[in-house]
């Protein structure tokens, strides 16, 4: 009986320190990374992965050694709750702490998404596609989505135009709702105030100006041209002209297009066919850059009414009269 009696009054002694040994042991665990030195490895943590589904996704990447200790700590933190998920970057020379800090601040890996000047809205949706983000009919189903244009400050049929072209650096998972706006609302600061007096002074909406831009855009090879190809579309536009722009034919056309323009494409039937329709078409035909966007409000001051594209180095020969230009027409594309 006397044993037994010093074994109940050690039981307690006993438990505290068995407590105390598992705490510094699971600190110990925590704090020493897999292994001395090792090569950095993608990890994608999935939305909802519950934190001992992560603790042994990390252990079978050889990141950590054990996952209880993982698990205990993140509890004891009370961190579990807040894991995020998305692509990271770690490696098993990563102590379990760092691992679980880079997790719960959210460190995850970006990528560059570059939108070029001149991309269409399609062309957009098929870059989406490529960098693994979602899917081309997700981007082009909120490109024309009027609640979702309207919950951006817009009241445009299409968000073609307003996707600012620029290099995004976005998380593979990110909601693609999430990327339009981030590049709708990148489009709201280039245009600026001086932009919209200017167009004010011109007698042009917003979106006129990103229309005419759209133009610019897609004809202009060279940054020196772009205020006298404005100014072009600007004389035309003053005097009625149809403005007979190739590239609205383009968009007009779609996946149709061959790759060469046809008399025939020309008499096709649509309010962007600027060979058959007075005025700007009713809307962008690409997301233009913000150079294109300054020379719509800020043509050259020449009476030029046509241009030809030389194919040299992308510049294009200006003319005053049909005259002229039909010359130009012969010697620059009908002879070669």
């Amino acid at each position: 009986m006397p044993r037994a009696r010093h074994f109940a009054k050690q039981g307690p002694f006993i438990l505290v320190l068995a407590a105390v040994l598992g705490l510094v042991g699971t600190w110990i665990l925590v704090h020493q990374p897999a292994a001395i030195e090792a090569r950095e490895q993608v990890i994608q943590v999935n939305r909802g992965a519950g934190l001992r589904q992560i603790a042994s996704q990390l252990h079978e990447a050889g990141l950590i050694r054990h996952p209880l200790p993982f698990v205990l700590y993140a509890k004891a933190r009370r961190m579990a709750p807040r894991l995020q998920a998305g692509e990271y970057v770690l490696s098993a020379s990563m102590s379990p702490v760092e691992i679980l800090d880079r997790l719960y601040r959210g460190k995850v890996m970006h990528h560059a998404l570059t939108i070029p000047e001149g991309a269409t809205l399609r062309d957009i949706a098929a870059l989406v596609k490529a960098k693994g983000m979602g899917s081309e009919q997700r981007v082009l189903g909120l490109g024309s989505d009027p609640a979702f244009i309207e919950s951006l400050g817009l009241t445009v049929p299409s968000l073609e135009g307003y996707l600012f072209p620029d290099t995004y650096h976005v998380t593979r998972d990110m909601d693609l709702a999430e990327l339009l706006t981030l590049m709708v609302r990148t489009f709201d600061e280039n245009y600026v105030s001086e932009i919209a007096a200017k167009a004010e002074g011109l007698g042009l909406s917003q979106h006129a100006v990103v229309t005419l831009a759209s133009l610019i855009e897609k004809e202009a090879q060279l940054d020196s041209e772009r205020e006298i190809i404005a100014a072009v579309f600007h004389n035309r536009l003053r005097r009625r002209m149809r403005l007979q722009c190739d590239s609205t034919v383009i968009y007009a056309l779609g996946e149709a297009f061959q790759g060469n323009l046809r008399k025939a494409d020309l008499r096709i039937d649509s309010p962007y066919n600027t060979y058959r329709y007075a005025g700007l078409p009713p809307g962008p035909i690409a997301n233009p850059g913000r150079r294109s966007i300054d020379a719509a409000v800020a043509p050259a001051a020449v009476k030029y009414l046509y241009f030809v594209a030389t194919k040299e180095n992308g510049a294009h020969h200006f003319s005053n009269t049909l005259k002229e230009h039909n010359r130009a027409v012969r010697k620059y594309q009908l002879n070669r």
